[in-house]
């Protein structure tokens, strides 16, 4: 059994589980610019007077956001998975 400087079990983690927990942050890192775009709407104090542009806007901005907002919680519970998954990897 291998072990750490400081005598602990080292668990066996594959080239595979990295892979994956790899391919989950990036699908998190993939909404930034989005992300970027959507809070400069909402900081927008120049905001057009047009109620129509604005609701426009705004619908879409919350299509946005709901579709976000969706994928970022699949994403955070199959992320959570993974970890756990590998916290109960065997010690080798």
């Amino acid at each position: 059994m291998s072990h750490t400087k400081n005598n602990q079990a080292i668990k066996e983690i594959t080239h595979q589980d990295i892979y994956e927990l790899h391919d989950t942050w990036e699908q998190l890192q993939s909404w930034q610019e989005v992300l970027v775009v959507l809070g400069k709407f909402f900081e927008d104090e120049s905001r057009p007077v047009n109620k129509q542009q604005l609701a426009k806007k705004y619908y879409a901005s919350s299509r946005v956001f709901q579709v976000f907002y969706t994928d970022f919680n699949q994403t955070m519970e199959r992320m959570e998975k993974q970890i756990v998954e590998l916290r109960r990897k065997k010690k080798i």
